[in-house]
């Protein structure tokens, strides 16, 4: 990004800013954003919509009332992220780790391709081990929803995903089940609002930041 500095610009590098311990969302809400295009016909009104597979995820989080203390480390997060300058690491709060019973070392067992609506992992823990709908994974940096049930058998599951690949992956690499993350910038927030003794929760709005 680009900015003024007395009449110079200055790129300045975008920094992965860590979450601190005391962001504890009471709430959280993570949407799927599809890319598409959609058009009607001036004549019968049929439409025709084309999906540009460019999905995004969106996160809200709601933070609870804190000491105030806690609160202040929650201002310095905000100082930090610079608007939308800087990104940080987030995960489904509510659903850190999958409702099925898959776990172990899991890696893709063979390549996907950009666009895919699916993967094939192995190493999966039990053997035949499940994934529930709506569970995520995360796979090079892109944090992936299951689309429906699926059953792994001698260890190898294939995944119906809901947000296709936006880059392809590589045979082996590695997938994620324990607090799967996606890189975020910051859209919005409304800061931190004090009372005696208190600070007020705070909202924020992230929006997944596409490299």
């Amino acid at each position: 990004p680009q900015h003024e500095l007395w009449g110079r610009t200055r790129l300045t590098p975008m920094a992965l800013i860590t979450l601190p311990a005391t962001f504890k969302p009471r709430s959280c809400i993570m949407v799927q954003s599809v890319t598409q295009r959609v058009s009607a016909s001036p004549f019968g009104g049929s439409e025709q919509a084309i999906d540009l597979l460019n999905d995004r995820w969106l996160c809200s989080v709601e933070l609870p009332p804190s000491r105030q203390a806690a609160a202040a480390a929650i201002e310095a997060f905000i100082g930090a992220m610079r608007g939308q300058t800087n990104t940080v690491q987030l995960w489904h709060f509510s659903r850190p780790q999958p409702q099925g019973t898959v776990r172990g070392t899991l890696t893709l067992s063979a390549t996907a391709a950009q666009g895919a609506s699916s993967i094939v992992v192995t190493g999966c823990s039990p053997s035949t081990g499940t994934l529930k709908a709506g569970d995520l994974l995360g796979v090079g940096g892109l944090l992936l929803m299951v689309a429906s049930d699926c059953t792994a058998a001698a260890g190898v599951i294939t995944v119906p995903i809901t947000n296709r690949l936006r880059t392809a992956q590589s045979s082996g690499a590695a997938v994620t089940w324990d607090k799967p993350k996606g890189t975020f910038r910051m859209l919005s927030t409304n800061g931190v609002q004090y009372a005696p003794g208190l600070a007020q929760g705070a909202n924020f709005d992230f929006g997944e930041a596409i490299a």
